[in-house]
């Protein structure tokens, strides 16, 4: 007696998107990383303009440099791969205390828009390249 086995619909989870899906999630990834890496420069250099929107959400010089430190350090995480799923998670918690910080300061909503933004675009960018990520989501 033969066994029927069903073909698969798609890639099973853990497995490799093909070479368009990761071409794709590089080039999110580059956009993502150039961003947020200037992000945390302007902040770790405390750039006046930092400096001027932090001090209207009443965040004092010092936050700004921890704040540039660690969205730095998420960003060397985000780029090696052994580190990347942690770095994605990670950076999505930092970027949802900015939407928290807009919120509450009632900042012009593309402000809250565009922190949620860089987040799906971090999410994007790694998910065709990293099978943990699906893997962990079930996908």
């Amino acid at each position: 007696m033969t066994t029927q086995t069903r073909p698969a619909t798609g890639p099973t989870p853990g497995t490799a998107l093909g070479p368009q899906a990761q071409r794709a999630g590089w080039v999110v990834t580059a956009l993502v990383t150039a961003f947020l890496g200037f992000d945390a420069v302007t902040h770790l250099l405390q750039v006046e303009q930092v400096r001027e929107a932090s001090a209207e959400l009443g965040i004092p010089d010092h936050v700004i440099v921890i704040c540039g430190a660690v969205l730095g350090a998420l960003v060397v995480g985000y780029l090696i791969p052994a580190t990347r799923a942690m770095a994605v998670v990670l950076i999505t918690a930092y970027l949802g205390g900015a939407v928290a910080v807009n919120l509450i300061a009632e900042q012009p909503t593309l402000n809250t828009v565009f922190a949620i933004l860089a987040a799906v675009l971090v999410w994007a960018g790694a998910w065709p390249r990293d099978a943990r990520l699906r893997a962990l989501l079930g996908a």
